[in-house]
């Protein structure tokens, strides 16, 4: 097949505006420079007018194998370009993709397979059996020819339509799928672009698994932007000493990145191996910063990086909030004249959204009080796939001006008023946590494991590392004389995803209690782990 761009004549100024969809956005990139690259992977470089023939290729044959828009199609493939070529043809073909990541295990695919109703499987391997007898097209083999030489008209898209389904953890025990519709992503894309200084010369990392909404930003910020994505390979991810060279190498400007992994990347930068990156923006997500880890980087490398904090969530496209950290605050030496809590401040809603902190009565909370976060406006998802009596509790209908109502998405995040107006983080509501940037419902956890053969009793607490770092905990009963750490571990290996397993796995004769009969879970998140059992290798 000949790579060539085949997109319809562009006449606007280049840019975000007026498209509502993802891929026509794309094909205006395209258009305007057909010869940048747009992908770069372990394989090789791919142009944008490569990617926009490849997935163009590829959405003919889906909507050959799909006729009827609408379709949901999972993706079972390794993290690299032919993920974007997939994606894109997905949108092309009017369909919603939903990520099967191969590293997550056979049962989650297959719930996932079932729950989403998936009509393709698009894989570059062979798929589990336990997804059933959902029709694979394989890209590792090469594919048909053109069905469609002459280009039939495309499918009739709707900026409602779902790009794609993300699933997040369950407090019930079984994740729940997010579809979020093209505007939604437009919407955050367009918001940040106001934001931020992004230019078509930056580079980007896909640095995260698709699986994982940050993706959905990395992905999509690039390539709208007509930026260059460099595909991060799981190996180097996993290495800070590999992931830094990579970000010198590539010279990487905008890097997206979870502040626990942050830390990692600063440990290694003290060390002074490797050249300095040419980042201008680190975009932080998913968990709290330690700002001792910026200044860390900055003693390194100097003050030409730009840090910003967000708050978002998965049922509120990605972002909610932006926060920049500015010189003046991470100059300023830490004293007891400081604020050492600033970088926990939620900063400023994107252009679209809006964000309240109720109380337990839903009236705004006045200063000094702590409550609920109340997310409304553009990158509010429609709900739950197929969870009505869920997507009515997490996402009511809220009374504003003029009578009417509007959908919100009630997110079990917790948030202070200062006196000076900022509302600051203050934990959750609930059992969910977030590690390594992935809010996970200790419930769903709990409901796996507690599946295991001879486990009596068992809970998941959030506990502190050695040095430092948040964990996973499970504490459980057995009957005397059986020990089930080992078989347990392994268990959870085949049911969970990797970042929702426990790092220790700890025998008590009983679960402590409150006066009130619950489990105690403040003691056992404070009691020693030396005689606990570790997961094997994962």
């Amino acid at each position: 097949m000949t790579d060539h761009i085949a997109v319809r004549e562009i006449t606007e100024p280049v840019g975000l505006e007026g498209e509502p969809l993802i891929h026509l956005l794309f094909d205006r990139r395209a258009a305007h420079g057909p010869d940048r690259i747009a992908v770069r992977d372990e394989q090789g470089e791919v142009t944008y007018a490569q990617l926009a023939a490849r997935s163009d290729h590829l959405a003919a044959l889906l909507r050959k194998h799909c006729p009827e828009p609408g379709a949901r199609i999972g993706l079972h493939l390794e993290r690299g370009a032919h993920v974007v070529t997939a994606m894109l043809a997905v949108l092309r073909s009017g369909h919603t993709y939903v990520p099967l990541d191969p590293g997550y295990p056979a049962e989650r695919l297959r719930f996932t397979a079932r729950d989403a109703r998936l009509s393709l499987i698009l894989s570059d391997r062979p798929v589990p059996a336990e997804t059933g007898a959902t029709p694979v097209l394989r890209l590792d083999v090469p594919l048909e020819p053109d069905p469609e030489p002459h280009r039939t008209p495309r499918p009739t898209v709707d900026p409602g339509t779902p790009a794609y389904v993300i699933y997040t953890s369950g407090s019930t025990g079984l994740p729940k799928g997010v579809p979020v519709p093209h505007r939604n992503v437009i919407a955050l894309i367009r918001a940040c672009a106001h934001r931020y200084d992004l230019r078509p010369d930056d580079v980007w990392t896909l640095f995260h698994s698709y699986s994982f909404d940050f993706s959905v930003w990395e992905i999509w910020g690039a390539l709208l932007s007509g930026a260059t994505l460099v595909v991060v390979p799981q190996a180097v991810a996993a290495s800070p000493q590999a992931t830094l060279d990579l970000l010198s190498r590539e010279g990487v400007t905008v890097l997206n990145v979870v502040p626990s992994v942050f830390r990692y990347l600063t440990r290694v930068a003290r060390t002074g191996r490797g050249a300095p990156p040419a980042l201008r923006y680190v975009i932080f997500g998913g968990e709290s910063i330690d700002v001792r880890d910026v200044r860390a980087w900055r003693a390194v490398f100097g003050r030409a990086t730009r840090f910003v904090n967000t708050y978002g969530i998965t049922e509120t496209t990605v972002f909610v909030t932006s926060r920049p950290l500015t010189d003046e605050e991470l100059d300023r030496p830490p004293d007891a004249s400081t604020d050492p809590d600033f970088a926990l401040d939620l900063g400023e809603p994107l252009d679209g959204w809006e964000l309240r902190v109720v109380g337990p009565d839903g009236a705004d909370i006045r200063p000094g009080e702590t409550g609920e976060i109340v997310v409304s406006g553009a990158g509010v998802a429609a709900g739950y796939l197929d969870r009505p009596e869920l997507t009515a509790e997490r996402f009511p209908e809220f009374p504003v001006p003029g009578g009417e109502t509007r959908r919100s998405y009630r997110s079990g995040d917790l948030a202070r008023l200062l006196p000076n107006g900022a509302y600051r983080y203050a934990g959750r509501v609930d059992d969910q946590v977030k590690i390594n940037g992935f809010r996970i419902e200790l419930g769903e956890i709990e409901a796996r494991l507690s599946d295991a053969p001879a486990v009596r009793e068992l809970v998941v607490v959030q506990t502190v590392t050695r040095l430092g770092e948040p964990a996973l905990t499970a504490f459980y009963t057995a009957a005397p004389g059986d020990d089930l750490g080992t078989r347990l571990a392994d268990h959870a290996r085949r049911t969970l995803p990797a970042h929702m397993i426990p790092t220790r796995f700890v025998q008590l004769p009983e679960l402590p209690v409150t006066p009130s009969g619950k489990t105690d879970r403040r003691t056992l998140a404070t009691l020693p782990l030396a005689k606990s059992t570790p997961p094997a290798d994962r």
